[in-house]
């Protein structure tokens, strides 16, 4: 038999998951390039962002044609200083007064149309050829991204994670870093908008000798009644994304979080929440996120046990009903 750790009845865990995402290379972003209206109300909204890297994307210039409407020929990439080619063809009408297509200098990573003084009409980046032909669904070459910085930008209205990132010390240093370290690849910024947190509610009906009274209901009433602002919230989705990937470019959270130290737990314990669930989804243009830590996949799932379980077993042990319990398998605890 274990020694029972449980004290209440029921248990309470914070429940984050990402919605709305964006992903954009982070040259587009340093120079300016525009973004869509949609795109621009994501970012404006965004809570938390990571820094990633693939491959850099080209067009091949052997290869690359612009005849009757139609814009055909190669796009190329390279693992290990190897090649590898990938065929397109597709229609690309000229559009807003353009007259001429034309493909960039070297390293050829754009192509961009033209009117009749030569301004810059439209430009299309290799990469967006890839995404848009789903040539990565079926590539992890070109589909797993690894997550090498988190962050967060605090969504409200005002400053986006874009702006925030453009006059960013770490950054730049992943910037010039990967450039020396990792010429093939290009660094990729993702932003994703988290939706307001959920309350999950666990009851252990087979545990013995733990509070069930009136007392265990004021919490379920003090949770309930009292929110976790949203800075709270994206500070801890922040903090548990660090701790979970952990990422070469962090620092702080990356191998001690969760710690009673943190102050961005202090509402967490002050309601007795004991659990904390922060989910990240990039299921929707089917990439995978990865670190040296963590497989690639494009949903994950990081579970954190708040409390100290040489004290207390909260929201992730269970009863088997003989006396013993058992632990949730996956869970973050404390080092």
């Amino acid at each position: 038999m274990e020694e029972a750790k449980k004290k209440y009845l029921s248990e309470f865990a914070v429940s984050l998951y990402s919605a709305r995402w964006i992903i954009t290379p982070a040259s587009q972003f340093m120079s300016g390039g525009a973004m869509d209206e949609q795109e621009q109300e994501v970012a404006g909204n965004c809570h938390i962002y990571a820094i990633g890297k693939l491959p850099i994307i080209s067009y091949c210039k052997d290869s690359f044609k612009y005849e009757n409407g139609n814009l055909s020929g190669h796009v190329m990439y390279q693992i290990e200083g190897k090649v590898r080619k990938k065929e397109f063809s597709f229609e690309f009408p000229l559009l807003d007064n353009a007259v001429e297509v034309k493909l960039s200098k070297y390293p050829h990573r754009e192509v961009v149309t033209l009117d009749q003084l030569g301004n810059k009409i439209r430009y299309l980046p290799a990469s967006i050829v890839s995404m848009d032909l789903k040539w990565h669904f079926e590539n992890s070459e070109l589909r797993d991204i690894e997550v090498l910085y988190i962050g967060q930008a605090f969504g409200d209205g005002t400053r986006n994670a874009f702006d925030r990132l453009k006059n960013h010390s770490t950054l730049q240093k992943i910037l010039a870093q990967a450039q020396y370290e990792s010429p093939e690849y290009e660094v990729q910024i993702l932003t994703f908008e988290y939706a307001p947190y959920r309350i999950i509610y666990s009851m252990d009906g087979k545990a013995e000798n733990v509070i069930s009274d009136y007392r265990d209901m004021d919490r379920f009433r003090s949770i309930t009644n009292n929110h976790l602002s949203e800075r709270e919230q994206v500070c801890l989705a922040e903090a548990a994304l660090i701790r979970y990937f952990q990422p070469r470019y962090n620092e702080i959270y990356k191998d001690n979080f969760p710690c009673d130290k943190h102050k961005i737990l202090e509402s967490c314990y002050d309601l007795d929440f004991s659990g904390l669930i922060v989910e990240i989804n990039t299921e929707e243009l089917r990439y995978y996120l990865f670190s040296p830590t963590v497989k690639p996949n494009y949903h994950h799932i990081c579970q954190v046990d708040l409390l100290d379980p040489e004290k207390r077993w909260g929201f992730f042990h269970h009863s088997r009903g003989d006396g013993s319990f058992f632990k949730m398998p996956d869970v973050i605890v404390r080092k």
